[in-house]
């Protein structure tokens, strides 16, 4: 998460969501009016650049899905990046090999939100954006709290005697920034589901949950982005960020 992307950077995925208002039924479910229409229309756009498609819910499926992807277009057959979109919303997802905020994922996402933007008749009501980076270092047979105090620089401490071997580490912080958007910063130790290994896993996202203009996205994702960017450096322990560039 840096302005120039790190040699080895620890980055596993990011993942950019967007969600506006809709429409509640007679009994009260949330449904996106203009789905159906604008789905067929974004699919287009997107086919020359995300020629594979998917749909994650079959069409005889008993139920209405809500504000989760129903649709995903991948760059090529299971090739990232990947665009997925559901009734309110969208999300483009990105894994480390392929990005790079200033050349490839930024324009992606303004593009992506171009061309959603054309295809509903209506203007969208923008009411949730959220930015997340998940990073993840294997740690082998390291103890995860000593990693964790001298690469991220953040202790645990229990003054009380513990009731056997710990297994799992989970340490979730939020805070409110200057334009009312909620960083989470989110720690533990699990598997990397790449390669089974064990590992520390950490989780920076921004996200805003109000009502925002279109236009308005573009600088939100900015600060969004520039707020992660200054968390990942100042967690990191400085000799291990500068080891990531070598």
């Amino acid at each position: 998460m840096s302005t120039s992307k790190l040699k080895n950077a620890p980055l596993k995925e990011v993942i950019f969501e967007l969600h506006w208002e809709c429409t509640t039924d007679n009994v009260g479910n949330l449904y996106d009016a203009g789905f159906d229409l604008a789905q067929g229309k974004f699919a287009d756009k997107l086919k020359s650049s995300f020629p594979v498609h998917r749909k994650l819910i079959p069409d005889s499926a008993p139920f209405k899905v809500f504000g989760a992807p129903i649709h995903q277009y991948w760059k090529a057959e299971f090739g990232w990046p990947v665009v997925q979109h559901g009734q309110g919303m969208i999300a483009i997802n990105e894994i480390e090999e392929g990005y790079e905020w200033e050349t490839s994922f930024k324009p992606l996402v303004l593009d992506t939100i171009h061309r959603l933007e054309e295809s509903y008749e209506e203007v969208l009501s923008i009411v949730h954006v959220k930015l997340q980076y998940i990073d993840a270092w294997e740690i082998n047979e390291d103890d995860p709290i000593d990693f964790i105090a001298q690469k991220l620089q953040t202790e645990i401490r229990n003054n009380y005697d513990l009731p056997g071997k710990l297994k799992g580490i989970n340490i979730q912080q939020n805070f409110e920034l200057s334009d009312g958007s909620i960083m989470s910063l989110n720690v533990s130790n699990g598997i990397n589901n790449q390669n089974q290994l064990p590992s520390v896993i950490w989780t920076t996202t921004v996200e805003k949950q109000s009502k925002i203009g279109l236009t308005d996205v573009v600088q939100w994702l900015e600060s969004a982005h520039s707020a992660t960017s200054i968390m990942f450096k100042k967690m990191l322990n400085p000799e291990f960020y500068a080891s990531l560039d070598r």
